[in-house]
């Protein structure tokens, strides 16, 4: 058989297609990620956890690459840069960062400091992230978009914001909130900066795909838009439009979804130029996809088009239209806050343990007292001993018959409890020499072309899916898991990844393959005293925000990291876990009155002399440890 190597587990991974040259594999067999796409500097991910244990930081940790969301912010405006020149565009180019898609106040930093010289902008939809986003402009002049519903005080705090000199566009989503800014706007005598979000027919197509179409939350429809235009002119601020807004969805599937909203989007732009709405901007939303399992496909995991069309068909649209209808061309914005944090982030923890049949029976040894086995284990010794490839199919299903007829028989009192693991036992090692044969057969039979499912081992992970990955269990989202070493070896097992939560949801058993989705995640045997690693990539979009205290699991550890060319990285910032306590102050407990509670009690019991001083002492000190220890497995 020919050497594993690097490029087979890449294959099998499928990292070449939904790394986006951000990540590698080394000579050695370890995961690498890179500042730029193909880069020749890199860290080694497995060296870097190691290290970061030294530092007492222990898994599971978020590792954060900032400079990974430089290289995603500079791609987005290398390729409409491209288009621009390409299509002889007049106008510009603008990123806006929608921050829902993460919050986290070091990573909105990095992001508008690297996009600076784009004069990147940060899109909001409620009042904290309003109050988030002035705090970051403050004397950066970074433009604000103000979406989502609003009441008095959330606009009253734009107007005037706006009179200090912040740079912040109202969108207006619904009638009743253009009623309620020009009131206000009035009564402070602040003329606004305001946008109209409209409501296309055209519709996503992802697991969000209601953002858009005529059944979206959001958006002013075509008659309300012409009301719209109508009330602005009656109250002397239809000047003040200066940006036209839509949004289909996130996560879109499919470029031809992009092209229908950007002609039906730019012919409404065009319309309302007719109408005398002194329109610079044409904001085109987010719904900028990334490539979750590498199949280049409309799936929902995938995309089938590159940055690259995508930028070229949103110049090219909106140039045709314009210039058809003697309009000038609009500022073109985006709100691609997927695109631009989805890679930068990847969480890494150690398996814990396995579910394997690594402590079966010894089989040969029961196989040499052949005249103690009941008929049906005997049945199955023999399958196991004569199997070949020209009997699989009969082999297979003979096998599922004798094991359910072990069962019977035990549930009946005919076979002890030895034999029935004996017979689980055969039936593992046959489906395992089924397995393999399988692969020198073409074509395979239908149903042995899911065997390696009945091998699936269960490996548990230091983790929680809902906290980390929320989106994996509520919306099924698929995300690259791969072992950061030993991939210069072949994976020997197959497998599912369960949590330390308490829950049965608490599994993963969909992966990135090498074709696509599949069933299980290929692991090796873990070794005597390794620490074996997986990373969760991609997981930078939304996860980071939306994770839940499913069984009181809090944030990881989350590590900065920056590329230095000297040192290899340099650690920014770390910022530590939620400890027991922290978690448990999210559902009103305080840990001084847990403490003093417990200690009255044993006080008591003490003096009943129910217990001794030395076991009450301990037992506080533990719970003290406790309380102030991560909510993860050490």
């Amino acid at each position: 058989m020919a050497r594993w190597s690097m490029n087979d587990s890449a294959l099998m991974y499928n990292l070449g297609n939904w790394g986006a040259n951000f990540f590698s594999i080394n000579k050695k067999g370890n995961i690498c990620a890179h500042p730029t796409p193909n880069s020749k500097y890199s860290i080694v991910l497995k060296q870097l956890v190691d290290d970061l244990i030294k530092r007492k930081i222990k898994p599971p940790i978020l590792l954060r690459f900032m400079n990974i969301l430089e290289g995603r912010i500079s791609s987005l405006n290398r390729v409409f840069k491209k288009a621009i020149q390409e299509n002889g565009y007049p106008a510009n180019y603008q990123i806006f960062y929608p921050i829902k898609v993460n919050q986290q106040r070091q990573v909105v930093q990095a992001i508008t400091r690297f996009g600076k010289k784009y004069d990147i902008g940060l899109e909001i939809g409620s009042k904290p992230e309003l109050v988030a986003a002035i705090s970051l402009s403050a004397g950066n002049g970074i433009p604000i978009i103000c979406n989502g519903y609003k009441d008095k005080e959330f606009i009253e705090l734009i107007l005037y914001a706006t009179r200090i000199g912040y740079d912040i566009t109202i969108i207006v989503e619904k009638p009743f909130e253009l009623e309620k800014v020009i009131e206000l706007a009035h009564q402070a005598g602040i003329t606004p900066k305001l946008g109209l979000r409209v409501q296309l027919s055209s519709g996503g197509t992802s697991t969000v795909e209601t953002s858009g179409g005529e059944s979206a939350k959001f958006g002013l429809r075509i008659s309300e838009i012409l009301s719209a235009v109508d009330l602005l002119k009656n109250n002397g601020l239809i000047d003040s439009v200066k940006l036209l807004q839509f949004h289909i969805g996130s996560q879109i599937t499919k470029i031809d979804k992009f092209k229908k909203a950007l002609i039906e989007g730019t012919r409404l732009y065009v319309e309302m130029k007719k109408l005398g709405v002194n329109l610079e901007y044409l904001d085109v939303g987010g719904g900028l996809g990334v490539d979750y399992d590498g199949s280049k496909s409309s799936n929902a995991f995938s995309v089938n088009y590159s940055i690259e069309e995508y930028a070229n068909d949103v110049i090219y649209q909106i140039k045709n239209i314009c210039d058809a209808a003697g309009i000038a061309c609009p500022n073109v914005i985006s709100e691609s806050g997927r695109a631009i944090v989805a890679h930068y982030s990847v969480l890494v923890t150690n398996i814990l343990d396995t579910a394997t049949q690594s402590r079966m029976q010894d089989i040969e040894q029961l196989l040499q007292q052949p005249d103690k086995l009941s008929p049906t284990v005997l049945k199955m010794v023999d399958i196991y001993r004569s199997i070949d490839r020209y009997s699989l199919l009969e082999d297979y299903h003979d096998t599922m018959q004798l094991i359910q007829e072990a069962v019977s028989l035990f549930n009946l009192g005919y076979l002890c409890l030895n034999e029935r693991a004996l017979a689980e036992s055969l039936c593992t090692l046959i489906m395992r020499k089924i397995s393999a044969l399988v692969e020198t057969l073409k074509p395979v039979p239908v149903e042995l072309q899911n065997i390696q499912l009945s091998l699936r081992q269960t490996y548990f992970a230091n983790f929680s899916i809902f906290q980390s990955l929320p989106d994996s269990w509520a919306d099924d989202q698929l995300f690259p898991i791969v072992p950061l070493q030993r991939l210069d070896e072949k994976p020997a097992e197959i497998a599912s990844l369960a949590d330390i939560t308490c829950d049965s949801d608490g599994e993963i058993t969909s992966f990135v393959g090498a074709n696509g989705m599949t069933r299980f995640l290929p692991l090796h045997k873990i070794q005597p005293e390794e620490n074996y690693f997986i990373g969760f990539f991609m997981i930078g979009a939304y996860q980071e925000i939306l994770g839940d205290l499913h069984n009181l699991f809090g944030d990881t550890n989350a590590v900065h990291i920056t590329f230095n060319k000297k040192t290899n990285y340099r650690i920014d910032t770390v910022i530590h876990g939620d400890t027991v306590s922290e978690s448990l102050k999210y559902v009103q407990y305080n840990g001084d009155e847990i403490l003093q509670h417990v200690r009255d009690n044993l006080e008591k019991k003490v003096a009943l002399r129910l217990i001794s001083i030395e076991e009450s002492s301990h037992f506080m000190e533990l719970l003290g440890r406790t309380l102030h220890s991560s909510t993860y497995l050490e």
